[in-house]
Formats: C-alpha cells, structure tokens, sequence
C-alpha cells in the first residue's frame, strides 16, 4: 500500500513516479496511452436532423390523401405506407405531408431513399442506422458495427423524441423495420411500388394512391404551361389527362414537350397519344423512354410465372377483368400470380374477384407479349379467354328463362357449372361485363372465330331486349350476321339478323328493319326450319304493331301460333298469345286482349313474362274504363318487372301506374310513381328516358 504524502522519483522515461490525493487499491503506472473509452451509454442526441429534401415543385393538392395520412399518423408510434403504381406521385405527397407536418416533429426528421442507394450499388440498412446516429450526434467510435445493435442504439435514443422518419422507395419489410423509432410522438412515412405487406400486418397503415382525377391532372397541366394556355383548350386537356391516365409522371412527360413546343396546341399532343399503339413512344422525353422505363423496372422484378401472366393479359381487351379470365389465360397458379401482380402495383383490385390495369400499364403489358410471347401463344390465350367468356354468357342466359336458341351449350354448361344462382345475378355479371364481352366479341370477329362470335349474340339478346342497349345490340348481331355467312349457315343467319332486325324496330328505324327481317325470312325459308320461320314471323308481327298496323300483326302472330302449336310448344304458344293481345289491344277489341292475356298467363312460367302479360292486362282494363283491375294488374306488373330485372318493361309499368293516378286526379301520387319510374331508368343508364323522366316531373312542378 502506498503512502499517500510521500513523492516519488522519475523513472528514465521522463514518468514521474509520484501520487497526490488519496489512492487506494493497486496502481498501474504507463506512460502515453492515448484515448480511454468507457462503458455505459452513449450520450443524448445533441443534434436536430432537418434531412427533408426539397418542397416538390407543381404539386397537385391531393386534399383526400393529405388528410388520410394526417389521420393515420395522429398518434405514434404510427406508420404509413404509401403505395401505389411507379410514377403515381407517392414520393411528392410523402415530401408534401411531411413538410406541411414537420413542425410536429421537433426533435428532427430523417430520410433515406433507397432508389438512390441501390442506384449507387448498395441498400445496406445497417449503413443507413449508422448514418441517422451520425445525424442524431453520435460519435462514429459508438456506432456498433452489427445491425441488430445499431437498430438498438436507435430506438433507445430516440425512446422519447418526436421525430419523423421519411423511407422512399422502399422494397420490402426488413429495409423498414429497424428504422422506426418506438417512441409515441414519433412518425413513419414509407413509400413504395409494392404493398409491403408484412408491414401492414405489423400494424402500419396503408394509403393506396391513385392516379390523379381530372381536374387535379389539369392544375398541373395549368402550373407547367400556364392558366391561360390550358383553359383556352379545357377539354382538350381533361383529354390528355385520361389518355395519360392520370399519372403524373406521364402527364409531366406531356407538358414538357409542350412547354419545348409552344407552338404546338394541346389537341395536336392529343391526337398523337390516341394511337394506342404509340402512346408510350410518345411519352418519351428527348433522353429515353421515361413512362415506359417505370413500368419495365416493376416488370422486371416479377418472378416468370406472374411476368408471363402480365404479357398474356396485356392482349386480352377491355383494362378490367374477372378472376375467370386470369385462369383462363395461366393454368399454372394463376391466382399467386395475380397476387404479385398485385403487390407491385401493375394491377388493382377494384372489388373481390375484379382486376383492372392502369391504362398506360396496359399497354406495356401487351408491349411485353409482342415481344417476348410468340404470337401462337398470344392467340392461343385470347381464345381460352373468348371461350371462357362464351361459357359465362351461355351461363347467364340459361337463368334467362326457356325460349329458342340455336347454340346447344349442353356440354359447355356441365363445364362451367352454375356460376350464377339467380336471374338477377345474372343479368348484374352480364351488365358489369357489358363492355368486355363486346371487346371480345369483336376481337373473335376480326379472328374468324365465327362460332363464338355468333353463339355469344344469341346468348346476349335477353340483356340486349331487356335493357335496351341498342348500340351493342346493333354492333354485336351485325357481326353475328357477318360470322353466320361466313360460315354458310341459313338458321344462324335467318336468327342473327332477325336479332338485329327487332333492335331497329325499337329504336323506330322501320326501314332498316324491314330489310333485316325480308332476308332473315329468306334465310328461314332456305333452313326450312319451322321453328326459325316462326321466330321471323313473331318479329314481323312486331314491326307491324310499332308501325300501327295491328291487323297485318295479328295475322303474324296468328301463323307463328299455328306453327308453334303444330310442333306442340306450349311456351311459344303462350308467347304468341300474347303478342296477340298486344294486337287486340291496339285495335281496340280490349275483351279479346283480355281474354288472350289470361290464356297466355296460363301458359307463362317466367315472371318477366307474367309482367308483361300483367301489363297489356292493366292497358285493356284500363280502356274499359275498370279502373280498379287496371291499378292491380299494373301493380303486379310493376313488382314481376322489378324482381326479374327488366327495367324497360318495369319503367312502362310505373308509366302506367302515373297515368292512372292521374285519372283520378291523384297529382301526388302520379309524381311518385314517376319518380319511381325515373330511379329505375337511372339505375340501368337508360339516359334519354331519364332526361325525358325529368322533363315530365318538371312539366308537374
């Protein structure tokens, strides 16, 4: 034990060997050793990070999207991710809200982008905890060198700071997750292509982003080429919005060629892009093919069986497709396949079971396929499609009820099951599929595939007559006629156009019609079948009575009644029946239309045929002057219609329902049953006898 007072000598080093205070324990003596770390904690932050890069330039105020981050991230520890398509503006919002919020994070924000980490060759996560120590004031002698220390050091430092953490561009989970602070006032912004849904089962929220709507896609337009270039062509450029689908990094390509282009106007850029096979050149700025590039970069990550089904799909038209259509085009695993598509951002699930690509996606898809997909197998995929489809509608028409049809889908309907349990669900799959079953009608024209094209027209004439959608009516039976000449067959030509013969009666094109149904007879005539003449003749019948000849209509309907009774088919008995009764009543013989209506709802099994038949009923009450049965018989009428879902024959019931209100002077009453008349028109798009609806109620004040 040393002796605290007493002085030693210097040894030979220059040390001196002596002591001061008091000492006790053993004693080292050394010369020069330099620095001396210590245990224990690093020290407290001693810096205020502002790592947020710039305000974004031109934003488009995303006023919803804002306000759902705002929501999200109200209390801490809270993560958002903000995903969405390439180019859809996810990094600008995130910069927006950030800077818009920052004041709420007083202790500093950090941001990392890792699109421009992997640009430079590395993303390693454990270099960005080191840099945010560095940015929160650590020494780098305290910064441990493994990553599950270094995630440690930070949530222990930022344990009770309000601190903003900002991720750009991130691709999975584990690029995420060591950098969240745990503390309640802090705050996770992570954007991303993909869903990143290992995050969101750990509790982060996510904030689907959008293409821009219109009017937003136009401001922008309006801050890169000013208020006064844009609104002097408004709809031109709400035109060049939807054709660049809403996305700002397209419509940004846009309006800078415009703005390199002063002298070119909107239109002229407008109609470039409507080439759809060009559209993506034409959004490619003078150094590359920017759009295009976004959307290969996704492509590119895709494991080969969801590449394969992202080229496939790309050649099938229409933007929006059932889950049917997907397995139809792979059998391979389909359904995982549409999985990845959908974590990358290339397709959206609308509703359940309901996929749609961005427009511009699309047609990097089918850019794919052209060229990596060999044109056979293209094909190959788009006739499984038209099959599937053709399956489905042969489907829906079979809850349609019994009535004549050419095709036998026997075998077709034993394949495909019973995918719909009611007619409403049905007629609800036909009208939500409207407009790809026609796209695909068409490409099977353009194909020849004659079979599918002309099966599918006749398994469409219930929605066509039903729902008065004359103008695929008229489009789909012309190529039916086009498949059945091809083809050389008499019935399918005499059904066809017989088909498009009754849509130009409906729409009062009396001429059109007549042509149409002289060669459908023909056509019948050179089948000899029976069943088709009758068919022509009831059509016949028909275009007389619209043209207010009933007696030359009761006599077609009296000669497709005998051949339907000699072949002993009771429902086309009963259906003839009551094109009769239509006839009666128009020449004022109201008993005998009664008389033929109750015979006919004798032999009348489907409720869109009772209503009908309910409806004449009311019609021919109503001219005798028995008020009461015509009420009734138009109520009944009225709740078939509706619960079968014929909305142009349920819109005439509630017609009727107003005028017989009227008759008694019921002016309220009248108005309802117009308005219901009105809601029914609008549910089924029936536009122009919407408007005409408005116009009575109007007229009522």
């Amino acid at each position: 034990m040393n002796d605290p007072g007493k002085e030693e000598k210097t040894d030979g080093t220059g040390t001196r060997n002596e002591l001061s205070g008091q000492v006790t324990g053993g004693v080292v003596q050394a010369g020069n050793i330099g620095t001396v770390n210590f245990g224990g904690s690093p020290p407290s932050p001693v810096r205020v990070p502002r790592q947020l890069p710039a305000m974004p330039r031109d934003f488009v105020n995303r006023t919803r999207e804002l306000a759902l981050l705002d929501d999200v991230l109200q209390k801490g520890p809270a993560v958002a991710v903000i995903s969405g398509l390439k180019g859809v503006g996810k990094s600008a919002i995130s910069h927006q809200w950030a800077h818009q919020a920052r004041e709420r994070f007083g202790d500093g924000q950090l941001y990392v982008d890792f699109k421009a980490l992997r640009h430079r060759g590395g993303a390693e996560v454990s270099g960005v905890l080191a840099g945010f120590l560095r940015a929160l004031g650590v020494h780098e002698s305290w910064i441990p060198a493994e990553l599950s220390e270094r995630a440690g050091m930070f949530r222990s430092l930022t344990a009770d700071l309000r601190l903003l953490v900002l991720v750009d561009d991130a691709e999975n989970a584990a690029e995420v997750t060591p950098l969240c602070p745990a503390s309640d006032g802090s705050a996770v912004v992570v954007t991303s292509h993909r869903r990143l849904g290992e995050l969101l089962v750990a509790g982060a929220r996510p904030v689907m982003l959008a293409p821009l709507e219109e009017e937003q896609g136009v401001s922008l337009l309006a801050g890169m080429l000013g208020e006064e270039r844009v609104s002097v062509e408004r709809d031109r450029a709400g035109e060049l919005v939807r054709l660049c689908g809403g996305l700002p990094i397209a419509l940004r390509v846009a309006g800078a060629r415009l703005v390199q282009r002063p002298t070119w106007t909107i239109a002229r850029l407008v109609g470039d892009l409507m080439d759809a096979d060009q559209r993506l050149d034409h959004l490619a700025t003078e150094g590359g093919a920017i759009v295009e590039a976004v959307f290969q970069a996704a492509y590119e990550g895709l494991p080969e069986g969801a590449a394969r089904l992202y080229r496939l799909l790309g050649g099938v038209p229409g933007a929006g497709f059932p889950l049917g259509v997907a397995r139809a085009v792979l059998a391979d695993r389909p359904d995982q396949a549409l999985d990845l598509l959908l974590d990358a951002n290339l397709l959206d699930e609308v509703e359940a079971g309901r996929y749609r690509f961005h427009d511009l996606v699309r047609l990097h898809a089918a850019r794919c396929g052209q060229r990596q997909e060999p044109a056979r197998e293209r094909e190959a995929a788009l006739r499984r499609v038209a099959e599937w489809y053709l399956g489905q509608v042969a489907a829906a028409d079979a809850e349609m009820g019994p009535r004549l049809r050419l095709a036998d889908h026997r075998a077709r309907l034993a394949a495909v099951g019973r995918p719909f349990r009611t007619r409403g669900e049905a007629v609800g799959w036909l009208e939500a599929e409207r407009a790809n079953v026609l796209a695909i009608v068409r490409a099977a024209a353009a194909r020849a595939w004659d079979d599918i094209v002309w099966q599918i027209a006749e398994a469409l004439w219930p929605i066509h007559h039903d729902r008065g959608h004359y103008a695929d009516w008229l489009e789909t039976n012309r190529l039916g006629v086009q498949a059945a000449l091809r083809l050389g067959e008499p019935a399918v030509e005499a059904r066809m156009r017989n088909q498009l013969a009754r849509a130009h009666v409906e729409l009062g094109e009396y001429d059109q019609a007549g042509e149409e149904l002289g060669r459908a007879w023909r056509a019948a005539l050179e089948a000899g079948d029976r069943k088709i003449e009758a068919v022509v003749l009831e059509s016949l019948g028909r275009a007389a009575l619209a043209q207010g000849d009933p007696d030359v209509a009761a006599e077609r309907f009296t000669t497709a009644l005998a051949i339907h009774e000699e072949a002993g088919n009771a429902r086309g008995v009963g259906l003839q029946t009551y094109h009769l009764g239509l006839a009666y009543n128009q020449a004022g013989r109201y008993g005998e239309a009664i008389a033929a209506f109750e015979r006919a709802l004798h032999l009348t099994a489907d409720q869109a045929g009772q209503g009908r038949i309910h409806l004449g009923t009311s019609q021919a009450h109503r001219a005798l002057g028995d008020h009461a049965r015509a009420v009734r018989s138009a109520e009944t009428a009225a709740a078939l219609l509706g619960e079968s879902g014929g909305p142009v024959r349920e819109t005439q019931a509630w017609e009727l329902l107003a005028e017989l209100s009227a008759d008694t002077g019921d002016r309220e009453g009248a108005r309802a049953h117009l308005a219901r008349a009105l809601a029914v028109c609008v549910a089924s798009g029936n536009v122009p006898k919407a408007d005409l609806l408005r116009a009575r109620l109007a007229s009522m004040g």
